[in-house]
């Protein structure tokens, strides 16, 4: 029976050995890379389009079950019209020694129709911007020393997201008066030397309407006569 309780202890010690062995080569080989300068070569190398400008950055990362929760390190950069996520996934346990770096990107518009808050991330441990688009739901963690950044990216929106309202308003408040006057009723006032023809073709409408719409029992008209060209719609 001692026996027995050796030997099992003995595999008990070998399979802690071998775990420890093998979670330390996975801290080894996954340790994180230098991923802001790798993720920012990728976006200003083949992301941004032409002519399109950076105007705040601030570095994030995602943990994912598939990546034993390590993070996921990148950036979130707000441009003149979007916001562009690129990241670098941790090294692979069982890749090569150097792998070619896995990116992952996606990218939200800073219109209205995108939601940006703060939050919690890590069990609430973290703070964390949350992007909603769509049905599309984004949770980005962001260090303590970041999170400064990350509030500029947020309010810079925010700010955005008020100038584009006050701009949509403006314009739905000068459709609403260009509907206004091309809806009112159009008058004419004669001059010296025109006649009901004359005016008739000035506005594209028949003697014969000009003289129903303000009840002329001829073509005669006076200067100063104000006339109806055009009822109101």
């Amino acid at each position: 029976m001692p026996r027995l309780a050796r030997a099992l202890a003995t595999q008990i010690v070998i399979v802690i050995v071998l775990l420890l062995g093998g979670l330390a080569v996975h801290v080894y080989r996954t340790h994180p890379r230098p991923a802001r300068a790798l993720v920012e070569r990728e976006l200003r190398g083949g992301i941004l389009a032409d002519g399109e400008h950076v105007s705040r950055m601030v570095t994030v990362f995602r943990r994912r079950p598939s990546d034993y929760f390590r993070a996921t390190r990148g950036i979130l950069a707000l441009t003149d019209h979007r916001i562009v996520y690129v990241g670098i996934a941790p090294r692979d346990i069982m890749g090569p020694e150097d792998p070619v770096p896995e990116i992952e990107s996606t990218d939200f518009p800073s219109d209205t129709t995108l939601d940006i808050s703060t939050g919690r991330t890590l069990l609430g441990a973290t703070r964390a911007l949350v992007l909603r688009h769509g049905g599309k739901r984004a949770v980005f963690g962001v260090a303590d020393e970041d999170w400064q950044d990350a509030q500029a990216i947020r309010q810079e929106v925010e700010s955005r997201h008020t100038a584009q309202r006050t701009e949509a308003a403006r314009l739905r408040r000068e459709a609403q008066i260009a509907d206004s006057i091309a809806r009112a009723p159009r008058w004419h006032v004669v001059e010296r030397g025109q006649a009901l023809s004359s005016i008739a073709a000035m506005y594209n409408t028949t003697v014969e309407q000009l003289r129903a719409l303000n009840k002329l029992e001829s073509d005669r008209i006076k200067v100063g006569q104000r006339l109806l060209v055009k009822p109101q719609t």
